[in-house]
């Protein structure tokens, strides 16, 4: 099974937006993939999702069922990141990095251009939403 780190842009997106490409790859190919989180981006997730201008401003934040989230990180596979190495451009992207690393991702899928400038890192792909659309619709 594929295994994947989603960004927190792609993450609050697929929330937003379940009927977009990235609500399309959260929900409907939820099945074709492992979902790979850790206790910095799981953190980094829920305080996004706080963020009050960003629920004033999506209302669908606002009323999404809690439980949905809840369900979506507790079927993730949760690794223990214990370094973050500087990487990226933004500090705050490399946890991902480590946590794509610890959890032996195949891809990391991001919206982030600090991320998605590295390409790869440790042999991950580092993808568009779009890109790994592609992929999981070529996997049969």
């Amino acid at each position: 099974m594929i295994r994947v780190v989603l960004d927190t842009v792609v993450f609050v997106r697929s929330l937003i937006n379940p009927h977009g490409r990235w609500g399309t790859l959260m929900f409907d190919y939820a099945g074709h993939f492992t979902l790979v989180t850790s206790e910095p981006v799981v953190r980094e997730f829920l305080e996004v999702l706080q963020r009050p201008e960003l629920v004033g401003k999506f209302r669908a934040l606002a009323d999404r069922n809690p439980h949905v989230i809840l369900d979506l990180l507790s079927s993730a596979d949760d690794v223990d990141v214990a370094h973050v190495p500087a990487v990226s451009r933004d500090p705050k992207d490399d946890a991902f990095l480590a946590t794509a690393k610890a959890g032996k991702a195949d891809y990391l899928v991001s919206e982030d251009r600090d991320l998605l400038d590295l390409e790869e890192y440790e042999g991950i792909q580092i993808i568009t939403a779009e890109a790994f659309l592609c992929v999981l619709e070529a996997t049969p």
